[in-house]
């Protein structure tokens, strides 16, 4: 190849660049995404390493179908922040569930009486708005609603969000919908009420360090 035809070819794309919302230059977005690879999202709170963490998952509704969705919705966010070694003391979340059943004289525990009982300095405090499996009972659209906040178990105050979001962040997690593929059996069921939930605690996860926007199983 000439130096000439580099020179022309190099015009050529800086052109398109300039002019990106030109119809002509569809070159643009292919060699966007290669430059800077998928769009990211940031982290909306970054956690502390070096104070152990748990993750607490509250239903006081009752609104997920089975009470060991809770484990799953944790699980998989504790497995997502370990994976991504953001904290370096992640607590097993099922001593949350448990210690949050003993609570005394019908009172519910407070998020911070329930990081202390198993030792943690930070609770991921996730409550559940909302969790279906169909859109209107028909078509098979699973989505899940939740609010999170980061309680600092130690001095008993919240690190995230801003107050004014009294009831948490809202996160709503809508995965893909399948045609023709709602589950029958209570087998299958269970299933997909499995995914969804793992997704809601991988979502959660998410929330503490930068990712891509776009997700696989999500819209």
């Amino acid at each position: 190849m000439s130096f000439s035809i580099v020179i022309r070819n190099a015009a050529r794309f800086a052109a398109c660049v300039l002019l990106i919302s030109s119809a002509g230059c569809n070159i643009v977005g292919p060699a966007y995404y290669f430059i800077h690879g998928p769009e990211k999202t940031p982290a909306a709170f970054t956690l502390d390493p070096k104070r152990s963490t748990v993750v607490f998952v509250d239903d006081q509704n009752s609104i997920l179908p089975r009470r060991s969705l809770r484990m799953e919705i944790a699980a998989a966010a504790t497995q997502t922040i370990q994976t991504e070694k953001l904290v370096e003391d992640m607590i097993d979340s099922r001593g949350a569930i448990v210690a949050a059943t003993r609570d005394r004289d019908s009172e519910p525990m407070s998020v911070v009486a329930v990081g202390r009982a198993v030792k943690a300095q930070v609770v991921i405090y996730v409550t559940i708005d909302a969790f279906s499996l169909s859109s209107g009972g028909v078509a098979y659209a699973p989505t899940a609603r939740v609010r999170v906040k980061v309680m600092d178990a130690e001095n008993d105050h919240r690190l995230w969000p801003d107050p004014n979001l009294t009831e948490g962040a809202p996160l709503n997690i809508n995965m893909h919908e399948k045609p023709g593929a709602r589950p029958q059996s209570a087998a299958q069921v269970a299933q997909a009420e499995n995914e969804l939930a793992r997704e809601t605690g991988v979502a959660v996860g998410e929330l503490f360090f930068e990712h891509e926007s776009k997700r696989p199983n999500r819209k």
